[in-house]
């Protein structure tokens, strides 16, 4: 199995050859390697297998503290006045250090929109939120918060596993058949929102206490 991972920024473009993830993250980015990468804008890494995108993270630098921005990111049920595209997130369980929700989230294409509803389990192992899909029963991504100066920081990875695209819809998968760089954009532009609407949030909440 050949595994290949893509490190991206607005003007940083990497190939790195490595044996996990996980292991380039913990032993390869450090703190201050973090900084100089992030504060020329967001990462984003793309792991491939034999040639297929496996895995898409995205990197941010958060001005909160590391439990500020785990309250945003736990803040389930508020997930609707936040994020984009959540119409609803509702908690039907708690057991342990698990979570599990239930959310209806509106995806736009092109001006076309469909809402989908679905069940995840969260796995509350801070400082880092393991994503489980109930319906493939496995991970499928996950949150790390890694603090920075000093604690008055976090750098957020969101780790997700990337969209089949026979999953995508109809005039979507024509799209990627015409032009394939688009498939990029789509499996992306979904967690940017996400981060994105995290740091907001927890930026603003800082600053308002």
């Amino acid at each position: 199995m050949i595994k290949k991972i893509t490190i991206l920024t607005i003007i940083l473009v990497l190939l790195i050859a490595n044996n996990g993830f996980s292991n380039l993250l913990e032993q390869e980015l450090d703190e201050s390697t973090l900084k100089v990468l992030l504060n020329k804008g967001e990462l984003i890494f793309l792991e491939e297998e034999n040639e297929e995108l496996k895995y898409i993270t995205l990197a941010i630098i958060i001005d909160a503290p590391l439990d500020k921005v785990w309250q945003v990111i736990t803040d389930f049920e508020n997930y609707p006045d936040f994020i984009p595209g959540h119409k609803d997130c509702k908690i039907i369980k708690r057991y342990g250090n698990e979570i599990t929700v239930e959310s209806a989230v509106e995806f736009k294409f092109m001006g076309i929109g469909s809402t989908v509803k679905y069940t995840t389990k969260y796995i509350l192992k801070k400082p880092e939120l393991i994503i489980f899909d109930t319906e493939k029963n496995r991970e499928t991504g996950c949150y790390k918060l890694i603090p920075i100066d000093q604690g008055k920081r976090v750098v957020l990875f969101r780790t997700k596993e990337a969209v089949d695209v026979d999953n995508f819809g109809r005039v979507a998968k024509f799209l990627i058949i015409r032009k394939p760089e688009m498939e990029f954009s789509m499996q992306v532009s979904p967690l940017r929102i996400n981060i994105n609407a995290i740091k907001k949030r927890a930026e603003v909440s800082k600053v308002n206490e």
